[in-house]
C-alpha cells in the first residue's frame, strides 16, 4: 500500500451541554493510504458521522489533527468530496445542473461545467437523465447524482456517510456494486461510514471498528478478498469469515 493520504492524529471531540459534557471521540488515530477504500463501522451514536465532518473541515476537533497529503485540514477544501445519507439535491435544478453547481459556484464556464457534469453522469449510469428533476428520481438514482456532484472537482478524498442507508435492501446491494464499479474507474481514496457489516466487507480494503462513545478503534481488519468483486463473493466462506470477525469486534 502506498504512503498515507489521510492521517488522523489523536482526534478528540467533546460536545458541550449544560453541566454535562458529552465525549464523542477519544484520541482517535488512523491512516488511509492513497487509493485505499476504508470503511468505518460502530454502534449508533459513537461518532462516525462526526468524524467525517471533521475530516471534511465542517467541524473542528477539541484536540488532535487531521492531515490530507501532509496539509492540515481546518476548513472545507475542494480536495475533499462528501456524500451524505440524504442526497440534498436542489429540487428546482435539473440533474445536470445539480451536478454542475459546484463548478458554477467556482466560476467555471457554462460549457466546461456541462461537459464535466455529463461525463460524470455517464460514469454513474445516468446518461439520458440530464434534464430530469430530483422529484422524478428513485432513491438510488438520487444518490448517484449526489456521488457525481461529489466527484465533479476530482477530489483526492471521497467521504461517504451512510450513503445507502435510506434505500431498500435490494437497491442498497445494487448500489454497492455500482459504487465499486465507479471506484474501480476513478480509484479515489474513500473513507465510508456504514452500519452494514456485509456492505463494509464487500466494499473495503480495510474495516475499522469503533467502540461505544467516547469512541476509539477496537479492531482493524484487513479485507484480503480479490478484486474486482461480484455478488458471487457474498456466498463464499472467506466472505463469511470476515463478516464474522467484524461482528465479533462489534460485540
Amino acid at each position: 500500500m502506498s504512503a498515507p493520504l489521510l492521517s488522523i492524529e489523536d482526534l478528540g471531540i467533546i460536545y458541550s451541554r449544560a453541566n454535562n459534557p458529552l465525549p464523542v471521540l477519544n484520541e482517535l488515530s488512523f491512516q488511509v493510504a492513497e487509493r485505499e477504500f476504508l470503511c468505518l463501522v460502530g454502534p449508533s451514536g459513537c461518532g462516525k458521522s462526526t468524524l467525517l465532518r471533521v475530516v471534511a473541515g465542517l467541524e473542528q476537533p477539541m484536540s488532535g489533527k487531521v492531515y490530507l497529503a501532509g496539509k492540515e485540514i481546518s476548513r472545507p477544501r475542494r480536495a475533499v468530496g462528501i456524500v451524505f445519507q440524504d442526497p440534498t439535491l436542489m429540487a428546482w435544478r435539473t440533474v445536470e445542473a445539480n451536478v454542475a453547481l459546484p463548478l458554477e459556484v467556482n466560476g467555471c464556464s457554462k460549457r466546461e461545467s456541462v461537459q464535466k457534469a455529463q461525463a460524470l453522469l455517464s460514469l454513474v449510469g445516468l446518461s439520458g437523465f440530464e434534464g430530469t428533476y430530483p422529484a422524478q428520481l428513485s432513491g438510488g438514482m438520487a444518490q448517484r447524482v449526489a456521488l457525481a456532484r461529489a466527484l465533479i472537482h476530482d477530489p483526492q478524498l471521497l467521504l461517504l456517510d451512510e450513503p445507502f442507508g435510506a434505500l431498500d435492501a435490494l437497491t442498497r446491494e445494487r448500489m454497492g456494486r455500482e459504487l465499486l464499479r465507479i471506484w474501480q474507474a476513478r480509484r479515489k481514496t474513500v473513507l465510508m461510514v456504514t452500519h452494514s457489516v456485509s456492505e463494509a466487507v464487500f466494499l473495503a480494503d480495510k474495516v475499522l471498528v469503533l467502540g461505544p462513545r467516547p469512541s476509539s478503534i477496537v479492531a482493524e481488519i484487513a479485507i484480503d478478498l480479490p478484486r474486482p468483486r461480484s455478488r458471487n463473493l457474498l456466498g463464499t466462506s472467506a466472505f463469511t469469515t470476515l463478516t464474522r470477525r467484524v461482528r465479533e469486534a462489534l460485540d
